[in-house]
C-alpha cells in the first residue's frame, strides 16, 4: 500500500466506538513540563468466542515528536503494514490556545473603570 492511499481522519471523542477493524491512532498532547509528546497505537479487532475483542499494540508512548512528525511516521507505518486508516488527535493546538488566553481577563467581567467624577 502507498502512503497516499492511507486515509487520515479525526479521532473519535471519548465514549464513541470505532468500527474499523484495524487502524493506527496518533494522539499528541503536552506533558507536565509543556513539552509535546505523542502516543501511537496499532489497534485491531478480532473475533474471540463469537465476540469482537480489541487488541492494542502501543508503538510509542510519550515520544517527543510534533504531531506532524508523528502523523508522517504513522502514515508510513500504516502503509507498510497495509493499514488503510490513521486516526489522529492533536490536543496541543487546544492547549496552546487555552494557554494563550490565560493573559486575558475572564469573559463576563467588567473592565476596571476610572474613578467617578
Amino acid at each position: 500500500m502507498k502512503a497516499t492511499e492511507v486515509r487520515i481522519l479525526p479521532a473519535l471523542e471519548p465514549g464513541e466506538s470505532y468500527v474499523d477493524p484495524v487502524f493506527v491512532l496518533v494522539e499528541t498532547s503536552l506533558n507536565e513540563c509543556g513539552d509535546t509528546v505523542t502516543t501511537i497505537d496499532h489497534v485491531s479487532s478480532k473475533q474471540v468466542d463469537g465476540r469482537d475483542r480489541w487488541h492494542v499494540t502501543t508503538l510509542g508512548q510519550s515520544v517527543p515528536l510534533t504531531h506532524a512528525s508523528a502523523l508522517e511516521w504513522a502514515v508510513s507505518y500504516a502503509a507498510s503494514c497495509d493499514i488503510p486508516l490513521v486516526y489522529e488527535r492533536d490536543a496541543t493546538a487546544a492547549e496552546d490556545y487555552a494557554a494563550s488566553l490565560s493573559g486575558f481577563p475572564a469573559l463576563g467581567t467588567a473592565p476596571a473603570s476610572s474613578a467617578s467624577k
